[in-house]
């Protein structure tokens, strides 16, 4: 044996049980090591086999290793329960050898129960980030709906409010009409038409908000413009009275349709018109403008939003998506982020913003 092997064999001895067994798995020799793991001494052992000291569950996969090793010459990393003399159960991982000369086995014991507790204590702590996280998800999911429904009713608001006034008026004038001696019963259809029609916009403008805000349980295909034009629809009443004026360009070309979720990406969009809107607002652009493209580029279908409200100050444009980072007075941090989640991790694309002349631009790129 050269020194090399000696050195070898050494640490194997210090660091591994190691035994001969017989084609039955009984006991031959077992190395100080394994004797000190198990507890046994070698008188002990000439009695005991690797199967006798497995646990019940473990007995018959023993026996087929044992096999095993005979039939294929070798098994490596065979995992089991071991019983000690004291009835410690210890983990354990064996290499077996079988030496055809001798009619034995050379088997390799490794005590892996530390290992065994690691892993499972970062099991556990691995399991308590993801649940930690998946909770803070869903606050901020409740949270980032709360923060819309707020935007939504503030919009819905404006969308009422000019049907309100006009029946208000109409109202009034209905109170003059019944004064009158010869009464125009064809006017009187034309004001019950007109009061029909504002109070079918204004349940419809209910309707569009509440198919808003429904949950999708399972991705489906839908239409990129239809969707975008959802949006908009439910912000319309804002951007005409901002004087904010919306122009989509659209490549003819394109397939519109992606696979996702129709609302969450409604809720994106809008999310980008109305920061976009607010910008525009607060800096008090006149002719304020938002344009949409909508083309196909490097294998993904590519949709733009930029405006002309003078951007986003260099230091807050890493920050822009963080979670509660805001730069609005009243803003809750929220939407920027949860839009960013949809698009990345829902829909697996990227969404992006950078300063674009006079404004920002939001890029939204959806993989084909």
């Amino acid at each position: 044996m050269t020194i090399d092997n000696e050195i070898v064999v050494d640490i194997l001895n210090k660091e591994n049980g190691i035994s001969i067994l017989n084609t039955s798995g009984i006991f031959l020799y077992a190395n100080d090591f394994f004797i000190n793991m198990m507890g046994y001494t070698m008188q002990e052992l000439y009695k005991e086999s690797c199967i006798s000291l497995s646990s019940k569950e473990y007995i018959e996969p023993s026996k087929q290793a044992v096999k095993d090793a005979i039939k294929y010459g070798n098994i490596q990393n065979f995992r089991k329960v071991c019983i000690t003399k004291s009835g410690t159960h210890l983990n354990a991982s064996m290499s077996l050898r079988y030496i055809k000369e001798k009619n034995h086995i050379v088997m390799i014991t490794s005590n892996i129960t530390d290992d065994i507790r690691y892993q499972e204590e970062l099991q556990k702590q691995v399991e308590q980030e993801v649940l930690k996280r998946t909770q803070q998800y869903k606050v901020l999911c409740h949270q980032s709906r709360l923060a819309g429904m707020g935007e939504m009713i503030d919009s819905i608001a404006h969308q009422w409010r000019q049907p309100l006034n006009s029946m208000a008026i109409i109202i009034k004038g209905l109170k003059h009409l019944s004064k009158q001696k010869e009464f125009d019963y064809s006017l009187l259809k034309e004001i019950e038409d007109e009061i029909v029609n504002k109070i079918s916009y204004m349940s419809q403008t209910i309707d569009d908000f509440s198919t808003f805000f429904r949950i999708s349980k399972k991705k489906e295909y839908f239409n990129i413009l239809e969707s975008i034009n959802d949006s908009i629809r439910l912000i319309n009443v804002q951007l005409d009275a901002n004087n904010i004026q919306i122009n989509i360009n659209l490549d003819d070309t394109l397939d519109l349709k992606v696979l996702g979720f129709a609302n969450e990406f409604r809720q994106v969009i809008l999310n980008m018109i109305h920061n976009s809107m607010m910008a525009i607002v607060d800096t008090k652009q006149i002719n304020g403008y938002i344009n949409i493209s909508i083309y196909l580029k490097d294998n993904n279908k590519v949709i733009e939003i930029i405006d002309n409200g003078k951007g986003i100050e260099e230091k807050y444009l890493e920050k822009i998506f963080d979670p509660y980072f805001t730069t609005k007075q009243k803003g809750s941090g929220i939407g920027l982020y949860m839009s960013k989640v949809i698009i990345e991790h829902h829909m697996q694309g990227s969404l992006v913003v950078q300063n674009y002349k006079s404004g920002a631009k939001f890029t939204i790129k959806l993989p084909l």
